[in-house]
């Protein structure tokens, strides 16, 4: 192949929030930057031997607040600290082995660093290897060992080992489903007046997954997360009342909590919102409720919410507010996709006899990894393949990956996509491309592709040698 142009553009999947219960959660503070003065201090007690000092230094190559972020560093200030046997810096350690951050990429090697973080008693080591088990990686597949390590960390208070076991007993995870177990485990984390733990257990008494509905208690439950100020637990409390064949005054109140959100900085808030001005309004939007509902859609855009960046492109296009919010809510997000990005890249017919960039035709959807939805990961995948002259993928394979369990379903997925092929002076070529897939999640349901995360662009069609 010679000198292929690479230039690689998003690719979505936004995975939208299940109904029960994997919340995405509100924003936690920034981290606080160390200064230079302070770091300096802490490399040289950490160089003296401080294990408190090389695990806070550790801990701030690997968030960022060191300046930049350093996951090699962080690495190697993880490594000392282990080597005086800290629980945390071994888990640590598991973590980047597992993501291959920073460390080469190693189910084997992180499955040892959770174990020696397990015997020197951290509960969120039993978690990690826990899923390990669950998965089979680095480890024989065992639902029974994977169940027994998480309850483990649950047991210890584990707030997240206890929404994942929740998750895992409603969804028949690993696990026979059981309804009450899932229950008393989101009761756990709810007594610990969690925000998130109360959210869950709200949406569990609306009567999901075969569980009895009690509209009110989950509307308790969300009042006390939003209560809070958890802006998840305002927008859940907002659904209750925003339901079909509601009232006037459910209306109004579903209204209020959408607005309360709104103003705790929820974006997806901001788009429902704007939906339900957009929605509710009779014929034509008056100029003062189009420009509200254009406001709360760029607010959502701006904070990264696909949804509203669609509606808003499908309304500069021509659509009516309404039109493009029914558009974007009733049509697929695959289909959707096709329909910008498919049609709008063609170029004139003159021109495209003479050269065209592949067209993406038909687009699939990775599965979102179990264990790694259990536990909220997101992540993203560069895929690399080529476009043949039939417009089919060949060759596709993960040349990078902040997971490697998000690899071979970005794989699969792409393996499935269809295109029109590519031309070069009037003849079809094979086209070399490569194209991030995300693997995120979003309170807005069905999300299509984030502003930055076009259809893919590659530059010159370029044929491949036989």
């Amino acid at each position: 192949m010679h000198g292929a142009t690479r230039r690689a553009a998003k690719v979505f999947l936004l995975w939208a929030v299940t109904t029960y219960g994997l919340t995405a959660g509100a924003a936690g503070a920034e981290p606080v930057p160390v200064l230079p003065a302070a770091l300096a201090k802490l490399e040289a007690a950490a160089l003296g031997g401080s294990v408190d000092a090389q695990l806070e230094l550790a801990l701030a190559f690997d968030d960022g607040t060191a300046g930049k972020r350093d996951q090699v560093a962080a690495a190697y200030w993880y490594q000392r600290a282990a080597d005086q046997n800290v629980g945390v810096a071994h888990l640590r350690l598991g973590m980047l082995r597992e993501a291959g951050a920073g460390l080469t990429q190693s189910y084997a090697e992180a499955r040892a660093h959770y174990e020696r973080a397990v015997a020197l008693g951290i509960a969120e080591a039993n978690l990690r290897l826990g899923i390990f088990y669950l998965e089979g990686w680095g480890a024989e597949r065992s639902a029974t060992t994977a169940v027994a390590l998480i309850e483990k960390a649950a047991e210890a208070g584990y707030r997240p080992a206890q929404r994942v076991l929740s998750d895992m007993y409603i969804g028949g995870i690993g696990v026979k489903r059981d309804p009450a177990k899932a229950v008393a485990w989101a009761e756990r984390v709810a007594r610990e007046k969690d925000p998130e733990g109360e959210i869950r257990l709200g949406t569990l008494a609306l009567g999901r997954r075969g569980l009895k509905q009690d509209v009110q208690l989950a509307r308790e439950w969300f009042q006390l997360s939003a209560a809070q100020e958890y802006s998840s637990g305002m927008l859940a409390m907002a659904a209750t009342f925003l339901r079909p064949n509601r009232t006037a005054a459910d209306t109004a109140l579903g209204v209020r909590w959408l607005e309360l959100a709104v103003e705790s900085g929820s974006s997806a808030a901001a788009f429902y919102l704007a939906a339900q001005l957009a929605l509710t309004a009779e014929g034509t939007l008056a100029a003062a409720t189009e420009a509200r509902v254009r406001s709360l859609l760029e607010q959502a855009a701006k904070a990264g919410e696909s949804a509203a960046d669609e509606v808003l492109e499908w309304a500069n296009d021509g659509k009516t507010l309404p039109q493009a919010f029914r558009h974007v809510m009733i049509v697929s997000p695959e289909a959707r996709y096709i329909e910008r990005y498919g049609a709008k890249r063609r170029s004139p017919a003159a021109t495209r006899a003479v050269n065209q960039q592949p067209i993406i035709a038909k687009i699939v959807r990775p599965v979102f990894p179990r264990a790694l939805r259990l536990t909220r990961t997101s992540g993203e995948v560069v895929v690399d393949f080529i476009v043949d002259t039939t417009g089919r993928v060949r060759n596709p394979v993960a040349v990078r990956s902040t997971h490697e369990a998000f690899s071979g379903h970005a794989v699969l997925a792409v393996r499935q996509w269809v295109f029109e092929p590519g031309v070069r002076n009037g003849q079809l070529v094979n086209t070399h491309m490569q194209v991030p897939v995300l693997f995120q999640f979003s309170e807005v349901e069905d999300a299509g592709p984030r502003k930055s995360d076009r259809a893919p662009a590659v530059g010159p069609t370029e044929e491949l040698k036989k």
